[in-house]
């Protein structure tokens, strides 16, 4: 028995297990932005997390991904959010509170991609 079978057996309903997907993602995008030093490097961290969540998310409602399919779903849900983030690029520079903001701001933005891709997935969408 597979780790996606033993999951699936702890934690039943896929609204939970997309839950889990969702806060583990969003934790580790926290904690990698608020490990970068570099302000704006973080984001080099926070995508491999959030395409690994796309694609347990889709892997959880059994839809077909490719490369592309993850790459414009994630651009798409970025594209409003990076003019929101880019605000508080400057609070980033100030030692300790902006490692605090960068986590915030990474660990919600990886959170409302991670349920915006959920509620597409339901309605019976494609990552297109």
């Amino acid at each position: 028995m597979g780790f996606k079978d033993e999951f699936k057996k702890y934690v039943p309903e896929q609204e939970r297990r997309c839950a889990v997907v969702i806060h583990s993602a969003s934790a580790a995008a926290g904690a990698a932005a608020a490990a970068s030093v570099i302000p704006g490097s973080d984001y080099v961290a926070i995508a491999p997390v959030q395409v690994a969540m796309v694609v347990a998310l889709a892997d959880e409602f059994g839809v077909p991904y490719t490369e592309s399919a993850v790459r414009s779903t994630l651009y798409a849900a970025l594209g409003g959010i990076v003019g929101k983030s880019s605000a508080s690029l400057l609070l980033r520079w100030i030692p300790v509170y902006g490692n605090v903001v960068r986590a915030g701001v990474a660990a919600s933005v990886t959170q409302a991609l991670g349920w915006t891709v959920v509620k597409k997935l339901q309605g019976g969408a494609k990552l297109i």
